[in-house]
């Protein structure tokens, strides 16, 4: 197997995996990512430890390095390229859960993405209960129209009335498997510098097969909502 194409940025990545309902092993850092498939003739390929105090031989094909988790063949995965026996992957279940984990590199196989023309971007796609967003197609542009949240998971702060909530919308047109919105990306970044804060709300959308992964630039809302995240294509959205 050949891990060569479509890597993406490690500080995109590394925003994904903020807040994932199960934490990475030690050392399981995804800096040059692509998206990938498993491909096993086992009906389950399990996620494996890091080194550890207690897993010093992890990662390895030894049954104490197992972990619970685990994916099955065909699942699509985000993976980080390198040249050892174990990659760390990342997959994200249709229910929403997030895992983070050292796979036998041999048992996965790259995806190179073709040019996802505007209908495959159609649906609803949900990052969390803080976080959905709604594509539809018409020709070869879309319209995005998302909405977010933050502080919903604390009780005392919905109760005083303190969510902070934002919004995100507009249309483009795809280029490859990217697709810009609320900045011209053959004029402009869409991040701010540092030390500035963004003037409008933008937002650079990828789809990598069943991944919508997005990057906000910090002023699609209040305090601290953010659309940052990876979604997956749901029929209907998780009440909030």
């Amino acid at each position: 197997m050949h891990f060569a194409k479509q890597v993406l940025s490690a500080a995109v990545m590394l925003a994904w995996l903020v807040g994932a309902a199960h934490a990475g092993p030690a050392g399981c850092e995804l800096s040059k990512v692509a998206p990938a498939r498993v491909a096993t003739k086992e009906p389950r390929l399990y996620f494996i430890a890091g080194a550890g105090e207690r897993t010093p031989a992890c990662p390895s094909a030894a049954s104490a390095c197992r972990l619970r988790a685990y994916v099955t063949p065909g699942d699509e995965v985000l993976v980080d390229l390198t040249d050892a026996a174990y990659v760390c992957g990342f997959f994200k279940s249709q229910g929403g859960t997030e895992t983070r984990g050292w796979l036998p590199r041999a048992s996965l196989e790259l995806v190179t993405p073709a040019p996802a023309p505007a209908r495959q971007w159609d649906g609803n796609w949900q990052r969390d209960r803080e976080a959905r967003i709604v594509i539809k197609s018409q020709g070869d542009e879309v319209e995005v129209s998302g909405s977010a949240m933050w502080g919903s998971y604390d009780p005392e702060r919905v109760r005083r009335g303190g969510v902070h909530v934002g919004e995100l919308s507009g249309t483009g047109r795809p280029r490859g498997q990217t697709l810009a919105i609320g900045y011209d990306p053959d004029r402009s970044s869409f991040r701010p510098a540092q030390d500035q804060a963004p003037e409008d709300c933008a937002a650079k959308l990828e789809l990598y097969g069943r991944y919508l992964v997005v990057e906000d630039n910090r002023g699609c809302g209040g305090l601290n909502v953010s659309f940052t995240g990876t979604y997956v294509r749901v029929k209907s959205f998780k009440p909030k």
